[in-house]
């Protein structure tokens, strides 16, 4: 057989790509592979104009880097239910202190993606003889044709899509699995590369049509709130806080008492989700303070930190308020130096503000940062907005032992019994706080938010935690994943409630608003404390409303999925899901057009 070692390239390439499908629990149809396949012969078929030798050694270092490829957007996968992007190039610096939860997603049985390498090079040991008699119109001849085929059956598909006008193609796309799967792994790197380079150069001014539909987000006559409604606002962000362990007991053990009580004394929301999405704790921030989406690759805060929003801090210290945010690390870790000076934190505390005591995980523990906030909170002039980032439940969960309080025998997972130990912690630290905010009188007249940011990244299927809480259907397992935490204690609250309308983190600052009687301009959420439903999109283009959850099919074009029934976990008609479908996809795009050309700077100056 003319070129052997070509065709067993092919096979170990397309068996790799289907390995990665396997371990990261994606789809592989029959479509996806001719694509992939087509990909590989047009990325690798002109090595069949060198000369066999040279050949055979370029086929084994190709095979290398698509292993080293793959199995980093495994790794990437595993922690983000995402693929790598050249947008994520200007994060790489501020991994190194968060290295440690990278390292739990790694499995002894990833090296079988450089297994092919040995296979490979034991073919080319037992073939080092073998000479294929092929003239070099021949070579010509193989090489175009497998080059010309597999284009052909790359872009049919392509050009089939934009034919039909389908929004994953002619408009910006929503989700990068999205594309992954339209376009095979090569071909997702290969267009994110060319996107990259591409930005350098794009013209990101703001057309007409896009001005309009922004202006529509913007009241039309400004608010203004009294002297007389201007309580103290302290929000505090927990970090890797699920839903799941409030009200959770483990081995007879609450795991967060102080935050069970803390049900009692304000409004707490269980039907509450993180929309975080790569930038994880700082996409929660981001969310929270601006009412907007993360972007679909990469972080806000390290690509955009310079961009203008309206933001919850800004439009406080325009209403009179003296606003700071506290972090008890350091002070230019995910570029919050810039970003939060931008969005109108008149004072940033870090980590040198903060007493040198004990540290649990990257930064010092949450009681000693808690209480010395509530400290720092006291030198604002009021009415002062205070915005406190919890670290110590950061993974991957690691406490002093002295500091460990729970009985987990029986549990398996030491990442799981980490977590169980920092939350029940952070927990105490929380109880500690709200102690001396009422020694104080710092409690009743202010308005406090507690809220998670993200999940633990233990809430896969069949996980551990998965199976204590019985997670089992498609509903049940979002929901765990998804829920976090929120609590409200308004000024002057006299008793709590449960409140089970929905939402997410985008709805925060609408809601704190609210309150304050501010109408929100330029913001995607909504109050919570309002009658009307809320949308609560997630990046992929999945959603939460009222009483169902569409999961989107990102093996096909837009507007396909799966609609649930959240009470029941069943599968319903899609006409229960269809109306928000793609109102869920526009507000997606509209996020992404403010962030990405600096839409509001632009029409603020277009007003001047």
């Amino acid at each position: 057989m003319k070129f052997l070692e070509y065709w067993i390239y092919l096979l170990l390439s397309i068996s790799k790509l289907f390995l990665f499908s396997l371990y990261a629990g994606t789809e592989f149809p029959f479509s996806f592979f001719v694509l992939n396949l087509a990909s590989i012969v047009v990325l690798s078929s002109w090595t069949l104009l060198l000369g066999s030798k040279k050949r055979r050694w370029v086929l084994l270092a190709l095979l290398f880097l698509h292993s080293t490829l793959l199995v980093s957007d495994l790794w990437y996968y595993r922690y983000f239910s995402d693929l790598l992007s050249i947008a994520l190039l200007s994060d790489i610096t501020q991994m190194s202190d968060v290295g440690g939860g990278f390292l739990t997603l790694i499995e002894m049985k990833d090296i079988l993606f450089f297994a092919d390498l040995l296979i490979f090079s034991v073919v080319l040991f037992a073939i080092r003889n073998r000479q294929d008699f092929v003239s070099r119109r021949q070579k010509r001849i193989f090489a175009g044709g497998g080059a010309a085929l597999g284009l052909a059956l790359f872009v049919i598909p392509l050009a089939a899509s934009y034919a039909n006008e389908e929004k994953w193609l002619v408009d910006e796309p929503i989700s990068n699995m999205r594309e992954y799967y339209q376009l095979g792994f090569w071909g997702y790197h290969g267009l994110d590369f060319a996107q990259g380079v591409g930005s350098l150069f794009k013209n990101d001014s703001v057309t007409a049509e896009e001005e309009s539909r922004i202006r529509e987000l913007n009241p039309d006559t400004p608010s203004t709130v009294s002297d007389s409604a201007k309580p103290n606002i302290i929000v505090v962000q927990l970090e890797s806080f699920q839903t799941s362990v409030i009200g959770q007991q483990v081995n007879g053990q609450e795991l967060t008492p102080h935050l069970n009580a803390l049900k009692e004394e304000t409004l707490f929301f269980p039907s509450f989700y993180h929309q975080t999405h790569e930038g994880r704790t700082s996409d929660a921030e981001f969310i929270t303070l601006t009412s907007l989406h993360p972007l679909k690759s990469g972080s806000v805060y390290t690509q955009y930190a310079d961009n203008e929003f309206d933001a919850l801090p800004e439009l406080l210290k325009d209403a009179g308020y003296d606003t700071a945010a506290m972090h008890a690390f350091e002070k230019d870790f995910w570029n919050r130096d810039d970003f939060y000076q931008n969005i109108g934190f008149n004072q940033f505390f870090s980590q040198t503000d903060f007493p040198d005591n004990q540290k649990i995980g990257m930064a010092l523990n949450d009681e000693d940062f808690l209480t010395s906030s509530i400290e720092l909170a006291e030198q604002l002039k009021e009415p002062y907005f205070a915005f406190m980032v919890a670290l110590s439940s950061h993974t991957p969960y690691e406490i002093p032992a002295e500091l460990e309080q729970l009985d987990l025998t029986g549990y398996e997972d030491p990442l799981l019994k980490g977590y169980y130990e920092t939350i029940h912690y952070v927990d105490g630290a929380v109880g500690a706080m709200i102690e001396e905010l009422k020694e104080k009188d710092m409690w009743d007249d202010s308005l406090i938010v507690f809220y998670g940011d993200h999940d633990s990244g233990l809430t896969q299927p069949d996980s551990e935690m998965a199976q204590e809480l019985d997670a089992e259907n498609t509903v049940e397992l979002f929901e765990l994943d998804h829920q976090v935490p929120l609590f409200i204690k308004e000024p002057n609250m006299e008793k709590g409630s449960t409140v089970d309308s929905t939402g997410g983190q985008i709805d925060i600052a609408p809601t704190i608003l609210d309150i304050l009687g501010i109408e929100p301009p330029y913001m995607l959420g909504q109050s919570l404390l309002d009658e009307d439903s809320n949308l609560t999109t997630f990046r992929h283009g999945a959603f939460r409303y009222e009483e169902v959850y569409f999961e989107p099919d990102l093996t096909v074009p837009g507007g396909s999925g799966t609609c649930y029934e959240t009470a029941s976990g069943e599968e319903v008609g899609i006409d229960r899901c269809s109306e928000q479908i793609e109102t869920a996809a526009d507000q997606l795009r509209m996020s992404d057009l403010i962030i990405q050309k600096n839409a509001l700077k632009e029409i603020g100056q277009s007003e001047k």
